[in-house]
């Protein structure tokens, strides 16, 4: 788990820089596929994690709301994040993938719900806080990709706040999640 968390806080500090290059009129192509193949990279470990997540035991008890929750998002993250990758890499328009984008997002904002209705995790709130974000920046992919420049460049701005608020929610749940993962299981001895 905590190294999707990782993974998160990596995909939106990268998508924040590479938003910040589009608001500031210096997307290149080049950019794109540098972007590009960092975010197929990501995704494929991303891949990996869902993987783990969804056929081993990983919280140690029996957990299917856990898995429900983490792993089938990771596993959708995972897909859109190679999606974007290849899209960037190879030149091709964001909108025909900001589609099912949007249906991540509501997921995300649903899962976000969840964590504050049923008290997952250690810290609900800043758990809500990286779903909302991730939910939301998932949706904002919809209007960035239909409009115009001008439009585009101030929705860059807006979606590089909102991924690096998702960054920092997921580092920080991740970091204090690996501290308190090693001590549940030395405590456990």
């Amino acid at each position: 788990m905590i190294l999707i968390l990782g993974l998160v806080a990596a995909a939106g500090v990268t998508g924040a820089v590479y938003l910040l290059y589009v608001a500031r009129g210096k997307e290149t192509p080049e950019i794109r596929k540098e972007f590009g193949a960092l975010f197929f990279i990501i995704g494929l470990f991303s891949l990996g994690g869902f993987v783990q997540l969804i056929w081993s035991d990983w919280a140690g008890f029996p957990a299917g709301h856990y898995t429900e929750l983490f792993g089938v998002t990771t596993g959708l993250f995972a897909f859109m994040l190679l999606c974007a990758g290849f899209f960037l890499y190879v030149g091709l328009e964001l909108r025909a993938l900001a589609w099912p984008s949007v249906l991540l997002g509501l997921y995300l904002i649903q899962g976000a719900r969840a964590v504050l209705d049923f008290n997952l995790t250690r810290n609900p709130t800043m758990t809500f806080v990286l779903w909302i974000a991730a939910g939301l920046a998932s949706i904002g992919m919809l209007p960035y990709a239909y409009t115009g420049e001008s439009t585009r460049q101030k929705l860059a701005y807006a979606g590089a706040v909102v991924l690096v608020i998702m960054a920092l929610a997921a580092f920080a749940t991740g970091f204090f999640g690996f501290y308190g993962h090693i001590a549940e299981v030395l405590q456990a001895k």
